[in-house]
């Protein structure tokens, strides 16, 4: 069964431009992208900055099989661009700590539904 997770992480106010620069690398780089998801057993993954009381806040959305291997999978993995991820996300989040406490309600996706994602 496919598991939706939602995490959320205060950016520093200072970094938020150096986040922005990363994401768009990693736009930039889809092959690689979707090679990491597909080693960590990620269906989906988004990434939003959102401003919750004026400060900045990086929310990711997954949808995966097991959030246990996805993390196993990223801190053992040998692509660049995770390594990349790993650095940037040290120098651009005040803590790692996920602040974001969300109880699933319900998920659910159409069978019809696109794999293109918008800009």
């Amino acid at each position: 069964m496919v598991e939706p997770v939602l995490t959320r992480q205060r950016v520093d106010p200072d970094r938020v431009d150096d986040l922005r620069e990363w994401t768009a690398e990693v736009r930039e780089r889809p092959d690689e992208h979707v090679e990491t998801l597909r080693n960590e057993g990620v269906y989906t993954e988004t990434a939003f900055l959102e401003r919750i009381d004026g400060e900045p806040y990086l929310t990711y959305y997954m949808e995966t099989e097991s959030v246990q291997a996805v993390f196993e999978a990223f801190e053992n993995s040998e692509f660049d661009i995770d390594a990349e991820h790993e650095a940037v996300m040290r120098e651009v989040l005040e803590s790692p700590e996920n602040v974001v406490d969300a109880e699933v309600l319900y998920h659910q996706s159409s069978p019809d539904r696109s794999a293109d994602v918008t800009d």
